[in-house]
């Protein structure tokens, strides 16, 4: 909590000295990262063009950094949803929820495929295995793409 009053502090001398600061990225609840880090599997929903919710998917995920990934098909509903600029609701309780709006973003990273790769190994004994596992061979041939999910503003 003294880190907290201190970056207020700084930036209130700063703001009054007329320095811009930037605003810190948003991030997920304490609990909600805790809870994550005890699941297998997160539920993901995403908007429908007429706005409605749609219906909840399981999916493999890792957390990188506070932030969730996962993998996905290129053109799997998720991902043309998240391209046109869909939120991504997310719970860990089940398909019904309750749900965390987050912001989605398509990656094509291969590098950070890899990393997700591993941590699914680490998670899921099928990616063990070699099933399901995400990679920049899959993100270069153009089947899969990585979805990187940040706490909504």
């Amino acid at each position: 909590m003294r880190w907290q009053t201190l970056l207020l502090a700084i930036t209130g001398v700063l703001w009054l000295a007329g320095i811009a600061v930037a605003e810190p990225p948003p991030r997920f609840p304490a609990e909600l990262l805790s809870q994550l880090l005890r699941s297998k599997e997160i539920y993901v929903a995403t908007q429908r063009k007429d706005g409605r919710r749609s219906a909840a998917a399981p999916v493999w995920f890792g957390v990188v950094d506070d932030t969730i990934w996962f993998a996905t098909r290129t053109g799997s509903h998720k991902a043309n949803r998240i391209r046109r600029g869909s939120p991504v609701y997310v719970s860990v309780k089940g398909k019904d929820g309750p749900f965390v709006e987050t912001r989605a973003e398509i990656s094509t990273d291969g590098g950070m495929a890899d990393r997700l790769g591993e941590i699914y190994a680490q998670k899921y004994w099928r990616a063990w295995v070699g099933m399901f596992r995400p990679g920049h061979k899959k993100i270069a041939a153009g089947t899969d793409v990585l979805v990187h999910l940040t706490p909504a503003r």
